[in-house]
């Protein structure tokens, strides 16, 4: 579809995705995001001792702290929060700016050396309003004035149209003068 040929637009409504992150896994393994929309990876690897960091490694070096990274911190499978305020088992991740647009592929670092691609796909959020064509006026625009071409009767009509009633009268004078000798004979 080609938006801004068809000259439609559509609204966007933020919404949440959520990727379940498995031993082995994510599901689902790709999301495809609009700018405003927020992505939520849920550790779900209750396999003792197993932590995900899931993050953006532009330089590969193994860490996600050099600049334009981001990432998820350490994510567990449970938190005891009352010992461990800052312990987390998701990641919620508000794709709030244009900057962000583009496709990523992410890395699941685990806590055993393991790791694991994930894609994200994040698009901009375009709002395309219906507009008048190249050279319409829009808005507060003078009115233009149309002029109507009127047509005019030339004196060669008005002789002909008079030359028709002229015959018309002939020829009913001429039937009633043929009429009057026939009813005579």
């Amino acid at each position: 579809m080609f938006p801004l040929l068809s000259g439609l637009g559509a609204a966007h409504e933020p919404d949440t995705f959520t990727v379940i992150v498995r031993e082995d896994t994510h599901t689902p393994q790709e999301v495809n995001l609009v700018v405003n929309d927020t992505v939520q990876y849920y550790n779900a690897d209750t396999r003792e001792n197993m932590t995900h960091e899931i993050g953006l490694d532009l330089n590969g070096d193994g860490d996600f702290n050099d600049t334009d990274e981001f990432s998820s911190g350490t994510l567990h499978s449970e938190c005891d929060w009352d010992n461990d305020s800052d312990c987390r088992v998701a990641w919620i991740f508000a794709i709030n700016t244009t900057a962000l647009v583009g496709n990523y592929i992410l890395s699941d670092l685990l806590s055993d050396g393991s790791e694991i691609e994930v894609r994200l796909n994040i698009e901009a959020d375009v709002h395309l309003e219906v507009a008048p064509p190249i050279g319409e006026c829009f808005g507060d625009c003078e009115d233009e004035e149309v002029e109507e071409e009127m047509k005019r009767s030339s004196q060669t009509d008005l002789q002909k149209g008079l030359m028709l009633a002229g015959m018309m009268m002939f020829g009913g004078a001429s039937a009633l003068f043929v009429a009057t000798l026939m009813q005579k004979s």
